[in-house]
């Protein structure tokens, strides 16, 4: 499959998840949801590992690399956490593209941390990618109310 195919298909099924995640909030907590929702993927994750005979590469990961992953699994399933909060009490179709802004943070870090150049097409990528926010949520930054 080309990588195009697979990008689409990520896209389709991270499109699909925010539905199902909203549909399961209105009966439980997002702390609830998250909890399954993690418990979940560390079991898919296990059966990956083992599938795919894995086990030793992730056993040979060193301490700073631990660390790493550590502190990006602590900032992802903070983050998690607080857009099922927010989902909980919003539109999905307010709350998800609004999360998806991440791309600007990304970059933004990636030039500081990582000393990655910030071109004039990325850039402008961003500037979409942020106006494109602006207009699904244009009714709530000019009234302050929802829809």
């Amino acid at each position: 499959m080309n990588i195009v195919a697979l990008c689409l298909l990520v896209a389709f099924l991270w499109g699909i998840a925010p539905i199902l995640e909203k549909m399961s909030l209105s009966d439980a907590s997002s702390f609830t949801v998250l909890t399954i929702r993690s418990i979940a993927t560390t079991v898919v994750l296990i059966v990956l590992t083992v599938i795919t005979g894995k086990q030793q590469e992730v056993m040979a990961v060193d301490g700073k690399t631990f660390l790493l992953i550590l502190a990006g699994g602590f900032f992802g399933i903070l983050g998690l956490f607080i857009y099922f909060v927010a989902l909980k009490q919003d539109l999905a179709t307010r709350v998800v593209p609004l999360v998806n802004i991440f791309p600007l943070f990304t970059a933004l870090n990636a030039v500081i941390i990582l000393n990655e150049r910030l071109t004039t097409q990325r850039t402008a990528g961003i500037v979409l990618v942020v106006a494109g926010v602006v207009l699904i949520n244009w009714g709530q930054f000019t009234a302050g109310h929802a829809d």
